[in-house]
Protein backbone atom coordinates (compact mmCIF):
# COMPACT_ATOMS: atom_id res chain seq x y z
CA UNK A 1 0.00 0.00 0.00
CA UNK A 2 1.24 3.69 -0.96
CA UNK A 3 0.97 6.11 1.63
CA UNK A 4 0.74 9.60 1.96
CA UNK A 5 4.00 11.88 2.71
CA UNK A 6 3.92 15.41 4.71
CA UNK A 7 6.18 17.91 4.20
CA UNK A 8 6.87 19.47 7.52
CA UNK A 9 8.60 22.53 7.95
CA UNK A 10 10.06 24.42 11.14
CA UNK A 11 9.82 28.00 10.88
CA UNK A 12 10.84 29.30 14.36
CA UNK A 13 14.70 30.02 15.36
CA UNK A 14 17.50 28.28 15.24
CA UNK A 15 15.71 25.59 13.37
CA UNK A 16 14.21 27.73 10.38
CA UNK A 17 14.55 26.04 6.95
CA UNK A 18 14.68 22.81 8.61
CA UNK A 19 12.73 20.18 6.74
CA UNK A 20 11.27 16.48 6.62
CA UNK A 21 9.35 14.36 4.56
CA UNK A 22 6.82 11.97 6.61
CA UNK A 23 4.44 9.40 6.71
CA UNK A 24 0.78 11.17 7.18
CA UNK A 25 -0.77 7.43 7.07
CA UNK A 26 -0.58 3.83 6.99
CA UNK A 27 1.29 4.08 10.08
CA UNK A 28 1.39 1.00 11.88
CA UNK A 29 -0.31 0.75 15.53
CA UNK A 30 2.79 0.29 17.39
CA UNK A 31 4.10 3.35 16.35
CA UNK A 32 1.20 4.92 17.45
CA UNK A 33 1.32 3.33 20.51
CA UNK A 34 4.91 4.39 21.40
CA UNK A 35 4.39 8.04 20.75
CA UNK A 36 2.03 7.59 23.31
CA UNK A 37 3.92 5.76 25.73
CA UNK A 38 5.36 8.96 28.04
CA UNK A 39 8.82 7.72 27.26
CA UNK A 40 11.17 9.98 25.79
CA UNK A 41 12.85 7.54 24.27
CA UNK A 42 10.15 5.55 22.95
CA UNK A 43 8.63 8.16 21.23
CA UNK A 44 11.83 9.70 19.65
CA UNK A 45 12.23 5.83 18.17
CA UNK A 46 8.51 6.15 17.22
CA UNK A 47 8.97 9.21 15.24
CA UNK A 48 12.52 8.07 13.37
CA UNK A 49 10.17 5.48 11.72
CA UNK A 50 8.10 8.35 10.51
CA UNK A 51 10.78 10.55 9.11
CA UNK A 52 11.73 9.51 5.29
CA UNK A 53 14.01 11.99 4.65
CA UNK A 54 15.36 15.17 6.65
CA UNK A 55 17.44 18.35 5.97
CA UNK A 56 18.34 18.25 10.07
CA UNK A 57 21.88 19.37 11.60
CA UNK A 58 23.43 18.71 14.87
CA UNK A 59 24.34 21.27 17.29
CA UNK A 60 27.56 22.42 15.57
CA UNK A 61 25.95 22.40 12.18
CA UNK A 62 26.73 19.64 10.43
CA UNK A 63 24.04 17.53 8.79
CA UNK A 64 22.93 14.24 10.23
CA UNK A 65 22.36 10.63 8.69
CA UNK A 66 20.29 10.22 11.62
CA UNK A 67 17.72 12.25 12.78
CA UNK A 68 17.82 10.74 16.64
CA UNK A 69 21.07 12.85 16.47
CA UNK A 70 19.41 16.71 15.60
CA UNK A 71 18.66 18.71 18.84
CA UNK A 72 15.97 17.49 20.94
CA UNK A 73 14.25 20.88 20.57
CA UNK A 74 13.99 20.40 17.03
CA UNK A 75 12.50 17.26 16.95
CA UNK A 76 10.17 18.37 19.91
CA UNK A 77 8.58 21.25 17.47
CA UNK A 78 9.11 18.37 14.24
CA UNK A 79 6.25 15.97 16.05
CA UNK A 80 4.19 18.60 17.16
CA UNK A 81 4.35 20.05 13.61
CA UNK A 82 3.25 16.55 12.31
CA UNK A 83 0.72 15.82 14.72
CA UNK A 84 -1.23 19.52 14.08
CA UNK A 85 -0.79 18.39 10.07
CA UNK A 86 -1.29 14.72 10.22
CA UNK A 87 -4.71 15.81 11.58
CA UNK A 88 -5.50 18.49 9.50
CA UNK A 89 -4.95 16.01 5.79
CA UNK A 90 -8.72 15.22 4.26
CA UNK A 91 -9.68 12.04 4.81
CA UNK A 92 -8.53 9.45 1.76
Amino acid sequence: MAYRTLEVALTDAPFEGWTATMRADGISARIFIELSSGSVERQMEALAKLVVKHNFKDSDGAPVEDILEAPMDALGALIGKWGTEVTALPPR
